[in-house]
């Protein structure tokens, strides 16, 4: 309560005492001169205002009024808390273009826009909500003109782009290089116009073992293909031991330099037979190796130099990983072999293997550099689903990492990802941990997608915590029906007056009207289903809905094409590990030599080295 409302209040309490006062003091006085006389007199002390009779019955009067006027107040206020008038069934209406302002930022340039009218700052602690949307519209609702290419012709931040077909990489590359743009593509349609990838080059050298776990489980996850998930998972999990020990195994022995390319090659030198249970096969011997080091490690820890510990535990990791897959009988190793071999068989393609060979892309720049990093995926096949969501897993955990390890906590140059088709990029592993954090590192993203149903499938009950981590929702169209009542319930119901007639007619007819409020939807599902093509509607947290026309398209007049930094003549990796008979026995090579070779460099990566000295007692 006001103070105004309070002076009010009192205001009226001294007038009743005043009244009531007054009115017991004349009726105490002239009552035995009778009814009628008091009937007619009563009133005739309030010709002296400022007369206050102190007689306790007239006292008691006014205090009496007083309490009376409290009981009527609270009555009135008691029955008005229980009562919304003109909203009684749903509050719902549509937002003023006032209500967007202390969401906006003075500086245009520095936006998130989504409509010809409303736009967000892209300084969330000044907002306090963050720049994680959900875009939803149908094919040609213009998701990638009308949201997509204005914000990157904003460049405002470093940007990471899904990019169906590379029409956005032709039309924006030109205008966003001339703005000081770094331009990276990884293009999984033209592999010959696409920087190279490495997913081992961004492993973190101090939780490799963590890195290694999560590309496979990203690896597996994406490449289940529609076969059920029911059942003990037996054949899965024996798959995730295998591609984990042969991951580990590459980069604890080559560090960043080793890649998927490796994996497979190894795995395509494995053997297991059903006749001879004992039978080993190439890569069986190459880990009998390495529990030979690690045996010979354990036996003198000393003699080894600090560097050496890591390097050891992560060969330990993939070598218990190995042993889990040794478990099985020789026909259940020989079907886990082709099992996960059908898996990577793309990885067996010539021109994915050069793309994969190296690192050229540089994922880990676009928080340090103003880059613009295009994913061009194809839009009529998944058969590189996997590829794009370990692209983004690896972008993620890179950049989250640099963050946290930054003196600010944040990345120098805020980025915001627009991850066009969204439900081809494959289905990333912890995803809703992940947008709930990135918003304080300065990572931002909108997912955009055809329909709701599309992403409640793919993440099934975290689906709800993604959503929920995006402070902003922008339709743009479309008539799918899991979108349209998701739409309509979010925007809520308003009340309505409805007006009843009816008529009866005959000698004894009569004519009657009545009205009642009902609670109706703002938007149905089918209206919104035949919203026009040029609007939109746009939700922003804790605000009411906005229902305005679409960004209207940039004009960007230079096509671009992308020459990408690795060679088109780039030679074919060879094979990281060779194997050569000697004298009928098999004899494994390290890369780059001996076991003992290989583990005595003394790099600054995740791999055993020995300190001179110790080498030299050890010799």
């Amino acid at each position: 309560m006001n103070t105004a409302r309070r002076v009010f209040i009192a205001f009226l309490g001294l007038a009743a005492f005043w009244a009531a006062n007054k009115i017991a003091f004349q009726v105490r006085t002239t009552w035995n001169k009778g009814l009628a006389f008091v009937q007619d007199h009563v009133l005739d002390d309030f010709h002296s205002p400022l007369h206050v009779s102190m007689y306790t019955a007239d006292l008691g009067a006014g205090l009496g009024a007083i309490v009376l006027m409290f009981l009527v107040w609270a009555y009135h206020n008691v029955g008005k808390m229980s009562q919304r008038v003109g909203e009684e069934h749903g509050s719902a209406q549509w937002a003023k273009p006032s209500d967007m302002k202390p969401f906006t930022d003075k500086d245009k340039r520095n936006q998130l826009l989504f409509t010809g009218s409303e736009a967000l700052s892209l300084d969330s602690r000044k907002t306090q909500r963050n720049l994680n949307a959900l875009v939803i519209g149908s094919s040609g609702s213009g998701k990638s003109r009308y949201f997509v290419m204005p914000n990157l012709a904003q460049a405002n931040t470093s940007f990471a782009i899904t990019d169906p077909k590379g029409e956005l990489l032709r039309l924006t590359g030109q205008s966003l290089k001339n703005a000081g743009y770094r331009i990276r593509v990884f293009n999984l349609v033209d592999f010959a116009q696409s920087d190279q990838f490495n997913p081992l080059a961004y492993f973190n050298p101090h939780q490799a073992e963590v890195d290694c776990t999560v590309l496979t489980e990203n690896f597996i996850t994406n490449t289940n293909g529609q076969k059920p998930t029911s059942g003990d998972g037996f054949w899965e999990k024996a798959e995730r031991a295998l591609l984990n020990a042969l991951i580990s195994y590459v980069y604890f022995t080559q560090g960043g330099e080793g890649s998927l390319v490796d994996v497979v090659d190894l795995l395509a030198r494995m053997q297991a037979s059903e006749e001879d249970e004992n039978a080993e096969s190439d890569i069986d011997l190459i880990f009998e190796a390495v529990n030979e080091k690690i045996a010979e490690y354990d036996a003198d820890p000393a003699d080894w130099g600090s560097e050496a510990v890591s390097g050891i535990d992560g060969l330990r990791f993939a070598a218990a990983q190995y042993n889990t897959y040794l478990q099985g009988a020789g026909e259940t190793k020989k079907s886990v072999i082709i099992s996960l071999g059908v898996r990577m068989a793309p990885l067996h393609m010539a021109q994915m293997r050069k793309l994969l060979a190296a690192d050229t892309i540089g994922l880990d720049k676009i928080g340090t550099e103003k880059t613009a990093l295009f994913l061009v995926i194809p839009d009529t096949h998944a058969a590189f689903n996997f590829i794009a969501s370990i692209f983004y897993e690896q972008l993620f955990e890179t950049n989250l990492y640099l963050a946290d390890h930054n003196e600010t906590g944040r990345l120098k140059f805020q980025v915001q990802c627009f991850m066009d088709e969204f439900a081809n990029i494959g289905k990333m592993p912890s995803f809703e941990r992940k947008i709930a954090v990135m918003r304080s590192r300065g990572i931002s993203t909108a997912i955009i997608m055809q329909n709701y149903s599309q992403g409640k499938a793919m993440y099934k009950d975290d689906w709800e915590t993604i959503v929920g981590n995006c402070d902003s929702l922008l339709f743009l169209g479309g008539n799918e029906k899991s979108t349209t009542e998701y739409i309509s319930k979010v925007l809520g119901k308003q009340t309505i007056m409805s007006e009843e007639t009816s008529q009866s007619k005959g000698r004894t007819g009569s004519f009657s009207q009545s009205q009642r409020k009902l609670g109706r939807e703002l938007l149905t599902a089918d209206e919104l289903g035949r919203l026009p093509g040029g609007e939109c509607i746009y939700i922003l947290r804790g605000v009411r809905p906005f229902r305005s026309k679409k960004l209207p398209a940039p004009s960007f007049t230079e096509n671009y094409t992308y020459t990408p930094t690795m060679p088109a003549s780039l030679a074919m990796p060879a094979t990281p590990a060779s194997l050569a008979e000697e004298d009928g026995d098999i004899e494994v090579d390290w890369e780059p030599g001996e076991p003992e070779e290989s583990l005595l460099t003394d790099q600054s990566t995740c791999e055993p080295a020995r300190s001179d000295d110790k080498e030299q007692e050890h010799d």
